[in-house]
């Protein structure tokens, strides 16, 4: 009677774990990144993503102005249309940090649908679990939830989704889940059609052929249609001579930053997912869009940091499910270990986000943070006021909030820094408060300019009475704005 209690207790606790797994990485990444964005360590991304979604809340147009193209709609930039979808959140949570911890929920629970399409190809439990780990584990994923809130992670949580509904011949489910896709991102329907490409290869079923041509029209529609004709700068992340100009392969490779992401990108699952070529297609078509397609454009996307490579974390983990699948004798235990000592050595080696939850640091308020605290009261609720851009987003849900960018200005006479040019800063609009903190732990990061040019820039708009002081406290000031700069 004992032996099948227990029996039944490790069914149950078998029955949930995938979800308890994915459960504990949705605590761990909710933690880090609420956690971070409280320390003022968010940036100019959550300012700009956050407004959007709060002025779609309040059925306005997304005319953002703290984006570096301000008074511009953001659908001129990137149409993300699921921001637009996700946006009612704020109706009941009028929070930033809920958009944060509703990213950390999306990406930690897309693993469900990889446990069931393993557990489909009948891999082992070992196996399973080894391979639902270092998915969660994956340096794309950590390095993307570090990095603010992006429309890119919300259709990397539904990719799997979409791979597993396709596996299940779940048909309008499969559907659903791409226009979704669609939604994220206006380049995304390109990886739409290379993963229906190859499903259609092995399956040679119908509905990847609809879903290909889908993507090819959508594809038509925004960079043939859209961007060159409503908006006003066209694509603006496409290569300085048109977007299939430059085409060449040697930009999958021409960089240290690109040879990086390819070998890191490969050996986090033991370079296994390069024994099915053709499903590599997809990990290297989402690359070559970053690598060839914009290659002298956006070098920052072209790098292990930032959001940029959480795609692969589906794009990598789908070839790994088969190739195991197909290789019988690799359905083991010691491939199981492989799969987690690979994880955990790249984890070790490129000290990866999820460490920072065991260092003191990450835990620990600084200075800086409790000085801009002190000042924050003082800003009345709903007044106009310019940031920095690890302030904005804590202070965005208001009508107009702009971004302080630094600049030089030259002076003919009575220069405020006792030379002909002097650090300087601009903004959009007429907003009449102004918000900083020069505490030397802010770099460029946090104040798009090294920290000394920052301090500089506002005392010399202290002396050239373009501010006064409301309050101070320590570093950090809340100042009244008397004149555009």
């Amino acid at each position: 009677m004992k032996k099948l209690k227990t029996m039944g207790i490790l069914t149950r606790l078998e029955k949930y774990a995938p979800f308890l797994i994915c459960f504990a990485f949705f605590i761990a990444y909710s933690v880090l990144s609420v956690v971070k964005h409280n320390h003022f360590l968010s940036g100019y991304d959550l300012g700009v993503s956050d407004q959007a979604v709060w002025l779609m809340s309040k059925f306005k147009n997304p005319i953002s102005s703290t984006h570096a193209y301000a008074n511009t709609s953001l659908f001129s930039d990137h149409v993300e249309i699921i921001y637009a979808l996700i946006s009612p959140i704020y109706w009941f949570f009028n929070d930033v940090r809920i958009l944060i911890v509703l990213q950390a929920f999306l990406i930690s629970f897309s693993a469900i649908p990889i446990y069931y399409l393993a557990k489909m190809k009948k891999l082992k439990k070992t196996v399973i679990y080894a391979i639902l780990l270092s998915f969660l584990m994956f340096y794309g994923i950590q390095n993307a939830i570090w990095a603010d809130v992006h429309s890119l992670v919300i259709a990397a949580s539904i990719f799997p989704w979409f791979i597993y509904f396709l596996y299940k011949n779940k048909n309008k489910l499969a559907i659903f889940s791409f226009f979704l896709l669609l939604s994220c991102k206006e380049d995304i329907a390109l990886l739409t059609f290379i993963l229906c490409f190859i499903y259609y290869i092995i399956e040679r079923r119908k509905i990847a052929l609809l879903l290909m041509g889908l993507s090819v029209i959508y594809l038509f529609l925004i960079f043939f249609v859209y961007y060159p004709n409503f908006t006003p700068d066209g694509y603006r992340f496409q290569n300085e001579n048109g977007l299939l100009s430059n085409l060449n392969l040697s930009n999958m490779y021409n960089t240290q930053a690109k040879r990086d992401v390819l070998l890191y990108s490969f050996a986090w699952f033991g370079f296994l997912p390069v024994l099915s070529p053709l499903h590599m297609l997809l990990a290297l078509g989402d690359l070559g869009h970053y690598f060839v397609l914009g290659s002298n454009y956006v070098t920052s996307a072209q790098s292990i940091f930032l959001h940029y490579r959480v795609t692969l974390a589906a794009f990598l983990v789908w070839p790994l499910i088969l190739v195991i699948a197909k290789y019988k004798r690799l359905n083991n235990n010691y491939i199981a270990l492989y799969i987690l000592v690979c994880a955990a050595v790249l984890q070790y080696t490129l000290h990866l986000p999820l460490s920072y939850l065991t260092k003191r640091w990450f835990w620990t308020e600084t200075a800086g943070v409790k000085n801009i605290r002190e000042v924050l009261p003082a800003l009345p609720a709903h007044a106009s006021v310019v940031s920095q851009v690890n302030i904005t987003p804590h202070i965005n849900h208001r009508e107009q909030v702009f971004t302080l960018w630094p600049e030089k200005k030259a002076f003919q006479e009575n220069s405020p820094c006792g030379e002909p040019t002097c650090d300087w800063f601009r903004w959009v609009g007429k907003p009449m408060y102004l918000l900083v903190d020069i505490s030397p732990e802010w770099d460029a990061r946090h104040l798009l300019i090294n920290n000394e040019e920052f301090a500089r820039g506002i005392r010399n708009l202290e002396k050239e009475k373009v501010i006064s002081p409301v309050k101070k406290h320590k570093t950090a000031a809340l100042y009244k704005i008397l004149k555009n700069p």
